[in-house]
């Protein structure tokens, strides 16, 4: 009868604490945005008022950011879109991909300037279409920013939305 003889093999994971970014970070500039829940109110020409609701937070790895943003009516809670912001090495850009609640992706590039920062985005519908878009941001102190989006017209760029997000420190909204 042969000999069984037992192998044993170890693995060893070193795992350092995750901090908050180096000041050096691609990301960090879009730190400002984590805690909290930022707050805008949208007034649709037909229909109630909407909530709009979004939480910023690091990934685990300090390599991205998550965001997570919640339409609220006065009848439902909706899930609308969940995205990430994150470096890309090859390129050497900051990138955004999301996708909303009806499956629609969003892959977009971010250009920082300061407390302003431009997206040029490319939406992907569910049946493959695609259309360009635009979006700016504009800080506004530690707890206050612009957001507007843009849709082409012709040759123009038009905006869609032009609206205020406000900080504040209650619970995130439930996902």
């Amino acid at each position: 009868m042969p000999r069984l003889v037992p192998s044993f093999a170890c693995l060893v994971l070193v795992i350092a604490p995750a901090e908050t970014p180096a000041a050096d970070s691609p990301l960090e500039p879009l730190g400002w945005l984590v805690g909290g829940t930022w707050v805008a109110e949208l007034a649709p020409p037909k229909g109630d008022p909407i909530t709009v609701r979004m939480t910023v937070e690091w990934a685990a790895h300090k390599q991205a950011l998550k965001y997570a943003i919640v339409f609220k009516t006065k009848d439902a809670e909706i899930p609308q879109y969940e995205g990430t912001y994150y470096w890309h090495p090859a390129t050497k850009e900051v990138r955004l991909l999301q996708i909303d609640r009806v499956g629609q992706v969003t892959e977009a590039v971010l250009t920082i300037d300061g407390d302003k920062w431009t997206q040029k985005n490319t939406l992907t519908r569910k049946d493959g279409t695609k259309q360009e878009q635009r979006a700016e941001l504009a800080r506004d102190g530690d707890d206050a920013f612009r957001f507007r989006a843009l849709v082409p017209k012709g040759d123009d760029w038009v905006e869609g939305l032009n609206v205020v997000y406000k900080r504040t420190k209650d619970a995130p909204p439930k996902r």
